[in-house]
């Protein structure tokens, strides 16, 4: 008597019932030929359980590198779009210093800055003049078109001696004459402050490189359609011109806030306006020189050694 292969199965899945479960066992330890049956079959078994799980893994294995492509591939693309935006930002920052710096070749260039000062409606207007070296600064305090404040006028050569200027009211006939901690750079007259512009500080390279991470740059148009770069950083924004590289308004870079008499109280807070206005070629030897000073009354003023009394 030979079991049918249905008490096999049943038997190797353990899913018979325990009276036929019993009647197998004590079949298989009377016939050879069944526990040799049972044998090929549970080897079958065996080979197809070790296929499956072969098959099994190989899916898995396909699964996890299909897994490790999309990851690969999402960071590919998402570091194509940063390097990308990086890329551009740095270039416009690099534009617009290349053009910064063929201005600041020039050796002759006028700028007027007006600035909004206080609530009270004032304007603060700086004018410079520079040819060959020489300079003037000239700055006044101006309400309703009326100049309410000036200040003394100062003079330099950047040619002789880049640490000296003189600061000179001609209304009094006096003169002072500072020594500077350091040289006077022809660049500072501009108030370029791209912050991918060439710099003194040993960190230069590594400043420029970080610009585009925390320089936002959008694009403007005013006067009759010209386009601006708008730099904004942490304390303001400024519009350059993309044509010179030069500031031509800054914003927020001051706050002015007017307080109720005796108090911290604010009235009213107003945003700096900082406006700029450019000419080359046009200064003469005339606007940028120091009257004569045998009848003034000189003083003079070092500030390292000013410094070194503190």
């Amino acid at each position: 008597m030979r079991l049918y292969k249905i008490y096999y199965f049943g038997y190797t899945d353990d899913v018979l019932k325990q009276t036929s479960k019993k009647w197998v066992e004590k079949h298989l330890l009377e016939c050879e030929k069944c526990q040799e049956k049972l044998k090929e079959i549970r080897k079958e078994e065996g080979q197809e359980n070790e296929n499956q799980k072969a098959q099994i893994d190989y899916l898995k294995k396909i699964r996890r590198q299909n897994q490790i492509k999309s990851w690969l591939l999402t960071v590919g693309i998402l570091s194509a779009i940063l390097v990308g935006f990086y890329g551009y930002k740095f270039l416009v920052l690099s534009h617009l210093a290349y053009k910064a710096e063929r201005q600041l070749r020039s050796e002759n260039f006028y700028i007027e800055k007006i600035a909004s000062i206080g609530t009270q409606g004032e304007m603060s207007i700086d004018k410079t003049w520079y040819k060959d070296g020489k300079y003037k600064c000239v700055s006044y305090i101006e309400k309703d078109e009326k100049i309410t404040q000036t200040f003394e006028t100062r003079y330099g050569n950047m040619m002789e001696n880049t640490k000296e200027e003189y600061f000179i009211n001609e209304e009094t006939k006096t003169a002072r004459k500072e020594t500077l901690l350091f040289a006077n750079q022809k660049y500072a007259l501009f108030g370029i402050e791209n912050p991918i512009w060439l710099s003194n500080t040993k960190y230069y390279h590594f400043l420029r490189l970080g610009a585009p991470f925390y320089t936002k740059i959008t694009t403007d148009y005013e006067e009759m359609g010209h386009l601006y770069y708008v730099l904004e950083l942490e304390h303001g924004k400024q519009w350059i011109d993309k044509d010179t590289g030069l500031p031509i308004m800054r914003f927020g870079y001051q706050t002015n806030t007017k307080y109720y008499k005796h108090t911290k109280i604010p009235i009213a807070s107003l945003e700096s306006i900082e406006q700029y206005q450019y000419q080359f070629e046009t200064v003469t030897e005339q606007d940028v020189q120091m009257p004569d000073l045998q009848t003034y009354e000189i003083t003079n003023w070092n500030w390292e050694t000013e410094i070194q009394k503190y």
